[in-house]
């Protein structure tokens, strides 16, 4: 079973190309401690794009590479934290709200970067029914 985490801290969306040309998927930004938490979102009745983010990381990273968690990781941190100084266009964000994580993978990095020590990757879902129609108006 995956490790669960959650947060009420503030939590950075928008659209995040998965899968080209048309896989979209919600991307998350947060802090967690520490770490940061990048993440997707499920959206009921919008297509899931296919595969995980470690994946897209690895589509994007060396095809070999000595340390994978640090690579992966450190680019994962770099798409969310991205956000966090460079908002969006019609992106999302929202504070207080509760969260969880079901956490996939966990790099924790060889020196910070982005002001975190690592990157818990995987996936978000929000209890507030009202957050979840604002994530999923992000993708139509």
């Amino acid at each position: 079973m995956a490790k669960r985490i959650t947060g009420a801290d503030r939590v950075i969306m928008g659209r995040f190309t998965a899968q080209w040309p048309d896989g979209r998927c919600v991307l998350v930004y947060a802090k967690h401690g520490s770490m940061a938490v990048v993440a997707s979102v499920a959206v009921p009745g919008a297509s899931a794009a296919e595969g995980s983010l470690w994946e897209v990381a690895g589509r994007h990273c060396p095809g070999s590479t000595a340390n994978e968690a640090d690579t992966y990781g450190r680019w994962l941190l770099c798409a969310g934290w991205s956000m966090s100084v460079m908002p969006p266009a019609g992106g999302l964000v929202v504070s207080g709200e509760p969260w969880s994580v079901d956490v996939l993978k966990t790099a924790v990095l060889k020196e910070p970067a982005y002001g975190s020590d690592g990157v818990y990757v995987g996936r978000m879902a929000f209890g507030n029914a009202e957050v979840l129609e604002r994530v999923g108006a992000l993708l139509r």
